[in-house]
């Protein structure tokens, strides 16, 4: 497995940048099941734990953050929706943007069960579609991504993984299981119709827990609940950004 790295620069919240092409390239569907938009239990199944890591070339991308772009009151602001959500499945990769039709950088699809609503509309209890920038896509796919000049100089390289798993650097992984606090948009950082885009990077998906771990609930309180922070790897009170209205 091999690592490489691409400077990049684009807009501080889109859920996937996009890059100028004409065509664009097919789908790959990692998994053939779906989870539903409609109340359900979670699935928990994982496209990428079915793939051989052997086969899949890490690549990192530097991305340019214009300032405060990931300050909390910043997220807020440019989300439709900010929940506590339990990752219920991760259903593939794909660089295709479905509502404008072109090729965008890897993104990760799934579902996500939401525990409690921050902001917005969804309900506790709701399950959703999401996408995330950074994804694992196959190689042929990722090629399509690229500048022909690009693509002539990576197709002709001896070693040809059959995955591609592209991501900010230093961005976390968003991981089939665990619980997050979650910020939202279903209006213009949409790249499927259907879904939810997370915002943010690290900072728009922070991993949460309760201090005695137990499990977080829809009757949880805010002043149980701590949320991790990323800037200095430590864990915070959910109360330091959002207020308990029902308490």
């Amino acid at each position: 497995m091999k690592n490489s790295g691409t400077v990049l620069l684009c807009a501080f919240l889109l859920a996937a940048c996009a890059v100028d092409r004409n065509n664009a390239a097919p789908q790959v569907q990692l998994d053939e099941s779906s989870a539903s938009a409609d109340l359900q239990a979670c699935s928990y199944t994982d496209a990428y734990a079915q793939l051989d890591p052997d086969s899949i070339q890490i690549q990192n991308l530097l991305l340019e953050f214009v300032p405060d772009a990931l300050d909390q009151d910043t997220l807020i602001q440019a989300s439709t929706d900010v929940v506590l959500a339990t990752v219920c499945s991760i259903e593939g990769g794909s660089t295709v943007h479905e509502i404008k039709h072109k090729i965008v950088l890897p993104y990760t699809y799934g579902t996500l069960t939401i525990l409690k609503s921050l902001k917005g509309d969804l309900s506790a209890g709701q399950t959703i579609h999401f996408t995330r920038s950074g994804g694992i896509i196959a190689y042929e796919e990722y090629l399509q991504t690229l500048e022909p000049s690009q693509r002539n100089a990576v197709a002709s390289a001896t070693e040809k993984p059959a995955y591609i798993k592209q991501k900010v650097s230093e961005d976390i992984d968003i991981e089939v299981g665990k619980s997050y606090l979650v910020y939202l948009s279903d209006d213009s950082y949409q790249v499927k119709p259907d879904a939810y885009a997370i915002l943010g990077y690290q900072g728009g998906l922070r991993e949460v827990r309760t201090a005695r771990d137990l499990q977080i609930t829809p009757e949880t309180p805010f002043s149980e609940i701590e949320v991790y922070q990323f800037i200095d790897n430590s864990w915070e009170p959910l109360t330091l950004i959002f207020t308990d209205s029902s308490q």
